[in-house]
């Protein structure tokens, strides 16, 4: 590997033996400026492709990230300092890792460890591995199916907004959210790609993406504000407005990757929202308040958002529905076919039945359609009582959670839920 960095020649020697600790690089899914991205399969004697293949049961799956290291004629530090720097970008990489193991949220990926890897070239690769999220991003979704109803911006914004809680909670900042780094899943909505919170809750380094810096992003100054919460709640202003179908030109009227001066006086001039619902317009105006001070927290936005959910919704306070606060309606449980049927019987009653569904197909694969437009692979585990011509159906949940959502019938596109 003549030319090459160590640290570089060792990036190339774990992707060609597509293996590091216990995980099998299987495809590649991206490559940012901290690291790139793997879909990997956990690999032990007893769980290989083989096993489960003839024997059964589930393959575990993750994402594993890999330390992007530069070339030495990269960066602007001179050729014998490089090894050092690159010690210290190692930590702050798998920083990373640590960040979000310490963040308890169902709206983050959880990590599962975090190593180096040796390699013959000399030089041990860093790694970590995160839960696999099953999904399309907001931007995808937004770019082939189009803006999100207000009901579906909502319980969107509930999600994310319920991630920075989380994520301030524990004293840091995002820094980097955007639809790109939002994915969606059955039922909810998950937050992803921490590499900026590492760079800038370590280092003090200012990140981000064009068009989404906030106005006090765009000064001349990097100051304590640059990194401050009320950075993740502007962003997440222009995020929902981009899924409610507001252009990112369309918000300040200007071109966002104009020079830095031209696009803060257009945002001291205040957004332009109002081709939205006077709902989503007084949620979203607030959080692009160009005094970051002005805006609101991440916990006020998520007690607003509640509060906004329409009835039925699990995650709202009950108050859109005129009688103040109430418990949330629990979600659906799933039947357990083995002993249901045989504890009816026993006790001399008729086995229940959903009224113009008949008995389901109880296992039976199916894709079905969510309201969003998205396409998920479930098992159906039984039929919905409560709502006649539907089947409840059991999504692969990242934490190894049962995911059970109820679809109508004419949302199932492929598979059998029939007997």
């Amino acid at each position: 590997m003549a030319g090459l960095h160590p640290a570089q020649a060792a990036l190339q020697e774990v992707v060609r033996g597509r293996q590091v600790g216990n995980w099998e690089l299987t495809e590649p899914l991206g490559r940012g400026g901290q690291g790139t991205t793997w879909r990997a399969i956990w690999k032990r004697e007893d769980h290989s492709l083989t096993r489960v293949g003839v024997a059964g049961g589930r393959l575990n799956r993750g994402v594993i990230k890999l330390m992007l290291p530069p070339a030495p004629d990269e960066v602007p530090i001179p050729p014998a300092r490089f090894d050092a720097w690159l010690a210290g970008e190692v930590k702050a990489f798998l920083f990373e890792a640590m960040v979000l193991s310490k963040i308890d949220s169902p709206y983050i990926p959880g990590v599962f460890e975090a190593a180096t890897q040796q390699t013959q070239a000399g030089w041990d690769v860093p790694w970590f591995a995160t839960e696999l999220i099953s999904g399309r991003s907001l931007a995808e979704q937004v770019g082939t199916v189009g803006p999100m109803d207000q009901n579906q911006l909502l319980d969107l914004a509930h999600d994310i907004v319920a991630a920075l809680v989380a994520i301030h909670h524990v004293g840091l900042v995002h820094l980097d959210l955007k639809p790109d780094n939002v994915m969606l899943e059955p039922g909810r909505a998950r937050l992803i790609d921490f590499g900026l919170v590492t760079k800038a809750n370590q280092k003090g380094r200012l990140g981000g993406t064009p068009g989404f810096f906030t106005p006090e992003q765009l000064d001349e100054v990097i100051e304590e504000r640059d990194f401050a919460p009320a950075a993740d709640v502007f962003k997440l202003g222009v995020t929902l407005a981009i899924a409610a179908g507001v252009r990112l030109p369309d918000i300040w009227g200007t071109d966002p990757f104009g020079e830095d001066e031209t696009v803060r006086r257009a945002m001291r001039k205040g957004a332009q929202l109002v081709s939205l619902k006077p709902v989503l317009r007084d949620l979203i105006t607030p959080m692009l308040a160009f005094d970051p001070f002005a805006r609101p927290t991440a916990a006020a936005v998520l007690e607003q958002v509640r509060d906004l959910l329409p009835a039925g919704n699990s995650k709202g306070s009950g108050k859109a529905q005129g009688g103040g606060a109430t418990a949330p309606p629990a979600l659906p449980k799933p039947p357990q076919p083995a002993d249901r049927p045989a504890r009816a019987a026993a006790a001399g009653q008729p086995v229940p039945a959903a009224a113009g569904v008949g008995n389901a197909n109880l296992g039976a694969r199916v894709v079905v359609v969510d309201r969003l437009g998205l396409d998920w692979t479930g098992v159906v585990v039984g039929v919905d009582t409560k709502r006649p011509g539907n089947i409840l159906v059991k999504h692969e949940s990242t934490r190894g959670a049962e995911n059970v959502r109820s679809y109508p019938l004419s949302q199932v596109v492929r598979g059998t839920p029939l007997k």
